[in-house]
């Protein structure tokens, strides 16, 4: 019986995760322009993230946003031995998934260097 009620309640959990409410940020727009909800700096599993990039366009849905950079690191992968370094992977697996849910997904990487470039 314990095991049954576990059960049921990890299924809730994920199914509430899952299929939560999209929020909605009501922010105004300016005379002439339209104000966007962004998010510009995601990692996934193609660095020092945990998640696949479509479980992050999922996650820009729910919180109401209409654009996101999969920003992951350039010279820091922590997962090569397991993922292969594709800098444009994350953005490849989630283009269709963006569209389709009408969200921009925009390119983009972090630079993590000691020094700014060109110095």
């Amino acid at each position: 019986m314990k095991r049954i009620t576990l059960t049921c309640l990890f299924v809730f959990l994920v199914l509430c995760s899952v299929f939560g409410q999209r929020k909605i940020i009501n922010l105004p727009d300016l005379p002439g322009y339209l104000t966007m909800k962004c998010d510009f700096h995601m990692h996934t599993v193609f660095s020092d993230g945990d998640v696949w990039p479509t479980v992050r366009i999922d996650e820009a849905l729910r919180d109401g946003l209409d654009a996101i950079a999969i920003t992951d690191h350039l010279e820091y992968n922590p997962k090569k031995d397991f993922i292969p370094v594709d800098h444009n992977a994350a953005w490849k697996i989630g283009e269709g998934y963006a569209l389709m849910n009408n969200l921009i997904l925009v390119h983009g990487t972090e630079i993590t260097r000691d020094m700014p470039p060109g110095i």
